[in-house]
Formats: structure tokens, sequence, C-alpha cells
């Protein structure tokens, strides 16, 4: 477990963010909330709703003007950009912005209009709040196998906030992803090694909120592409990591 004790893993799986937890989040002013690009995009989206109910197309998709806006606000991703028209069902991120924050009960869909339910509107009101119920849900209650045809769910959804920590440790340099693999499958050796662990950790999660660069450029072009990762430095302005305790 690279140093933690058992109780520190069991807060880091079952307690995310708490006061035991070995990453918490930090309180943040409003400007530094707004630099996160995830952040960014749901707030672009939860003022737009603050003015006007939302009509969703007849598929019940938000309207490819507004999906345009959402992705240019966030990082980029290959597989969107090579789309020329930015579709809700082509952009994952904005699928994944959507989930949060049904899930977490800020916004609701009926008759074919998206808009705040009442905790929204109140929500919308206290950044840290907003941040605090995105950050929980991305990094526990978030299924990244939603997306993909691998059956095993615990797969990268189990122990993330694990995987951040050691974002958080080991990437202040490009590192493969297959390193945070091995580290990962190690501290679960229950799980079966998978693919499927970098990309939903990586790609899906750590991407799109913001924390983490991936090498998938035009430059990147070739046999790495896409292969390897290092942290942003909004990783540890956002987040307190505490030490191992038997390190």
């Amino acid at each position: 477990f690279n140093g933690f004790t058992s109780e520190q893993m069991y807060q880091m799986i079952n307690n995310p963010l708490g006061k035991e937890c070995p990453v918490q989040l930090r309180k943040l002013s409003n400007r530094e909330i707004e630099e996160i690009p995830f952040l960014k995009q749901a707030l672009h989206l939860l003022r737009a709703l603050c003015e006007k109910e939302l009509k969703l197309t007849p598929q019940g998709y938000i309207p490819p003007k507004l999906v345009t806006e959402l992705y240019e606000l966030g990082l980029s991703d290959w597989c969107s950009d090579s789309y020329k028209q930015k579709l809700e069902s082509r952009v994952e991120v904005v699928q994944v912005l959507r989930i949060a924050l049904k899930e977490c009960g800020i916004i609701k869909v009926r008759d074919g209009k998206m808009s705040l339910t009442t905790k929204g509107g109140r929500i919308i009101k206290d950044y840290n709040a907003l941040l605090y119920a995105l950050m929980v849900f991305l990094l526990f209650d978030f299924n990244t196998g939603y997306f993909d045809f691998n059956n095993d769910i615990e797969i990268g959804n189990v122990g993330r906030l694990y995987s951040l920590w050691l974002l958080h440790h080991y990437g202040d340099i490009w590192r493969q992803k297959n390193f945070y693999a091995e580290a990962y499958f190690k501290a679960f050796p229950g799980l079966s090694p998978s693919e499927c662990y970098e990309y939903r950790t990586f790609d899906r999660v750590f991407h799109y909120i913001g924390l983490c660069d991936i090498n998938m450029s035009k430059e990147d072009r070739g046999i790495d592409f896409g292969n390897k990762t290092k942290k942003r430095e909004i990783l540890d302005k956002i987040f307190i990591f505490v030490e191992p305790r038997n390190k």
C-alpha cells in the first residue's frame, strides 16, 4: 500500500474526503474553483439554467451549440476533437457532466427540458459545496465502467482515491499509465489486471476533472500516444494529501 496502513486504506475506500481520509479537499476561493476545468463546465451549464430552462433536442440531448461551449471550457481529448460537430452523444465529458449533476440532485429533466432542482439553486451560490458534491461523486460513486464493455465493474472504481494519491506522489514527471496500473493492482490483488483501469481512471475521471495531462496532442502521435500521464499543478491546489503512516 506504499506505506499506508489498513485503516488509512479503509478510509480512502469507504470514507472518501472525510476527516480521517488521507486525501481531503481544501477550501478554495470562488476564483480557484472556477479554474478547475470540470467545475468551469458545471458552472457554465448551471448559470445557463439559472436564466431559463434548457430545451433538449428531440432525442433528449443537450443542444450542440451548448455542448461545444462546455467542451471548450475543459481539457481537450483526441476522440472528441475528431468530431467537427460536437454532439452530447459523441463528447463523453459532457455526458459525464450531465450524469454527475443529475446524480448529485442538482439538475432534473422533465418534459424534454433540463432545469435546476431546488438543491441546484442553492448549491450554485456555494462553490465549495458544489466542488465537494461533484468530487465525492466522481471519486467514489461514479461507475466509470458505464461507458465501456469490460464486465469487471470494480476495476478503477474501487480505491480511486488511492489512484489519486499515486498521481500526486509520482506524477511530477511523465510516466506510463501502466506504472500506476501496476501499483494499483499490487494494492488490490483480488482484481484481475486489465487495461481498462488506465482509461477509466486517467482518461475518464482525472483528465475530465482537469487533474492530469495525457500525451495525446498532435506532437505526441506515435507508438506511445495516449499512454503517458503527469499531474497538473491544480491537483495539489485542490487536495490535501496525508503521507502514509508506515513510510
